[in-house]
């Protein structure tokens, strides 16, 4: 039987390439971002365009998404699988930010994923039937960053809402986990990196190669597959190895 797939963030480059794994895997897939117009032309771009919608939803506004979905589902039904992969990345000094962006990027990043998440468990235990949630957190969750405060708390929220949802959600069948992705090599216009970040990532990455959202995608479709089906709660890190130490260092 084919899925039925709910990815958030879907107008960016990893939550289109994660759409697109999901389509070649077979599935259906609703692409939500609250820029609806670029999921648009992210749905005509993509194959097999019957088997995508577009629903667009600002998770700033948790209310609004939830009631959102809710209309869909009462069209379709619920999907099999939730990926939340919409993230807001500003950059600015803990000094100089208000309090509007720090409530703004928790709301997309953390509140969103929660109102969500929790729409789709009800969903899916009141009718007995199981599904994998997938969030996308960051590396930034464990590791602080100059400049992005708000993002690093959002993403460490968002790791332990993981843990807590698959706790909760194990007697309903529902799996929940999350990818980690290091720095990955995606065009961003909305928020763009100063090309000395950049280097020095790069310079203390163990592998060679950057990292591209279909790194993320897999990791994600992995853990919606039967071979995690004893896999809840957990976080796969897809950071080249920068997890692991900083190829940067000389030998000591």
């Amino acid at each position: 039987m084919s899925r039925t797939v709910l990815v958030t963030g879907a107008a960016g480059g990893i939550g289109g390439a994660i759409a697109r794994w999901f389509l070649d895997d077979g599935a259906s897939v609703v692409l939500s971002d609250r820029d609806g117009e670029r999921c648009a032309a992210v749905a005509d771009a993509l194959p097999a365009r019957d088997r995508v919608d577009v629903l667009a939803a600002d998770l700033a506004d948790p209310e609004a998404a939830r009631a959102r979905v809710r209309a869909a589902w009462a069209r379709t039904g619920p999907p099999d699988v939730l990926v939340n992969a919409a993230g807001l990345y500003p950059s600015r000094t803990l000094l100089d930010m208000d309090d509007a962006e720090w409530r703004r990027v928790l709301a997309v990043n953390l509140d969103g994923p929660f109102a969500l998440a929790t729409e789709f468990g009800r969903a899916l235990a009141a009718e007995g039937r199981p599904g994998c949630i997938v969030n996308v957190t960051s590396g930034a969750g464990e590791r602080a960053r100059r400049g992005a405060a708000h993002y690093c708390t959002s993403k460490a929220g968002l790791t332990m809402l993981t843990k807590a949802l698959a706790l909760e959600f194990a007697e309903h069948r529902i799996r929940v986990n999350a990818v980690s992705p290091g720095f990955i090599d995606v065009a961003s216009e909305v928020n763009p990196l100063r090309p000395e970040y950049v280097r020095a990532i790069e310079a203390g990455r163990p592998l060679p190669r950057p990292g591209t959202p279909a790194d993320v995608a897999s990791a994600v479709g992995y853990l919606c597959s039967d071979a995690a089906g004893w896999i809840t709660g957990s976080t796969l890190t897809v950071d080249g190895g920068v997890g692991a130490g900083s190829a940067a260092l000389p030998m000591s």
